[in-house]
């Protein structure tokens, strides 16, 4: 499974995304991002940035041999699989010194626990460390923008995501010595193989009961992933009491993935746009309602076409 695994080995994160120094101005502006730094647990240059996926490659390098900060852009080759999402990502690194880019270049490809580049002091860094920020999806544009505060932000198809929400921790490469209160999940490598994955190959109704008499409570877009129970004749159950019919199910792994939800709210209205006219058809969704989890929108988040949800009432 292409896991995106934190990238140091050793993670002693020195300022969170919330902390007041220069962090706030990133993800209190409009747009904004969520960048942590991390020493890799010492003041000297000696951590590396590893690659953290099956392969990432070089998309852009900037300001070597000025005084702006330095910058490396890297972006997965395939989608990865997140606490939060499967897809493509991007991710920004900031501060490495000019030296550490002699054998970096536009194209070049990192395979998995991969050395990438060394960390430094260049910029305005109070001392070595990464500076690393995350996105979902591929790069847009020039692969950033300014914010409303001024502060230059990552910039990719689907936003910029908190790191908690893009890597796991795999205790057997990362050992962990200061998060800064940011809760990020361990990978459990004996799940790697889970055989009773599976992928939604177009649009599905999940319903209560395994057939077409049952009632049809929601629907499932292409690509996304549930994990089947059990199977009867041609229905496999994907929660305590939801059913789909089993011939729209792969083990085949598509480009686009979706994770799911449950809904937690007693009657959750569905809308056809973010805070927009409730719908009627397949609304509102019950309790433990299993959803895809297309893209959010503020708090918003939309789970088929043209559905949206309150994002506060899934977990």
């Amino acid at each position: 499974m292409n896991y995106l695994t934190y990238p140091l080995k050793i993670m002693k994160i020195t300022q969170g995304y919330n902390d007041n120094y220069s962090h706030r101005a990133h993800n209190t502006g409009n747009p904004k991002d969520y960048p942590i730094d991390d020493n890799g647990g010492s003041s000297k240059k000696d951590a590396y940035f590893y690659c953290p996926c099956d392969e990432m490659i070089v998309k852009k390098v900037y300001g070597i041999g000025t005084t702006a900060g330095n910058t490396l852009w890297l972006e997965s080759t395939t989608p990865v699989v997140t606490p939060t999402f499967t897809d493509y990502v991007g991710i920004i690194i900031v501060h490495p010194n000019d030296e550490s880019f002699k054998d970096i270049y536009v194209g070049k490809k990192y395979k998995r626990g991969e050395r990438i580049i060394l960390e430094g002091d260049d910029g305005k860094a109070t001392g070595p460390h990464f500076h690393i920020s995350v996105g979902r999806g591929k790069f847009k544009g020039t692969g950033w923008e300014q914010n409303s505060n001024g502060i230059w932000i990552i910039k990719t198809t689907e936003g910029a995501v908190k790191p908690q929400e893009a890597f796991f921790i795999d205790k057997s490469f990362t050992t962990v010595k200061d998060t800064k209160g940011i809760d990020f999940t361990y990978l459990n490598n004996d799940e790697e193989n889970d055989q009773n994955e599976m992928y939604v190959t177009k649009s599905l109704n999940v319903r209560y009961g395994p057939g077409t008499n049952y009632y049809n409570v929601n629907s499932l877009p292409t690509g996304t992933k549930v994990k089947v129970l059990e199977t009867k004749d041609t229905w496999s159950r994907i929660s305590d009491n939801e059913w789909v019919s089993h011939n729209f199910l792969t083990t085949k792994v598509p480009s686009k993935i979706y994770n799911t939800k449950k809904t937690i709210a007693t009657s959750l209205n569905v809308r056809k746009t973010p805070n927009g006219k409730k719908l009627t058809e397949k609304a509102p969704l019950p309790k433990n309602t299993t959803v895809a989890v297309i893209t959010a929108s503020g708090n918003w988040t939309k789970i088929n076409e043209n559905r949206w949800v309150y994002s506060s009432y899934l977990e």
